[in-house]
């Protein structure tokens, strides 16, 4: 009887650890691959509503972008030390350049237009 639960118990210890490792394996690899494929630069077009400064966020009405399936509406931006930018205020019609990072959508570049 000793050894029984000696070998039910080793067996479900043994198939733990090797699911653990398998699924361990399996998400550094989607590690790895995940950057690369959030790293698309959408361009668009839209008219500033607000600017954060305090917070580095601007907030835009964008119109449809059709690449991404998008319908035209209005989200925060984040500006990053790499953004590209021209001073820019509410009201103001801008085109601008964006990758998604997660839930962050962070601004490439903007400038306005005409």
């Amino acid at each position: 009887m000793h050894y029984t639960v000696k070998t039910v118990l080793f067996s479900l210890f043994s198939t733990v650890a090797f699911n653990v490792m398998a699924n361990d394996h399996q998400h550094q690899e989607m590690v790895n691959t995940a950057p690369a494929a959030q790293q698309q630069v959408i361009n668009a077009t839209g008219v500033v509503q607000a600017v954060d400064s305090d917070n580095n966020k601007i907030t835009i009405h964008h119109d449809p972008i059709p690449t991404v399936g998008w319908p035209a509406m209005t989200m925060r931006f984040t500006r990053t030390p790499d953004t590209q930018f021209t001073t820019v205020k509410p009201g103001d019609k801008v085109a601008f350049s964006f990758v998604q990072q997660g839930n962050l959508s962070l601004l490439r570049d903007i400038h306005t237009r005409q």
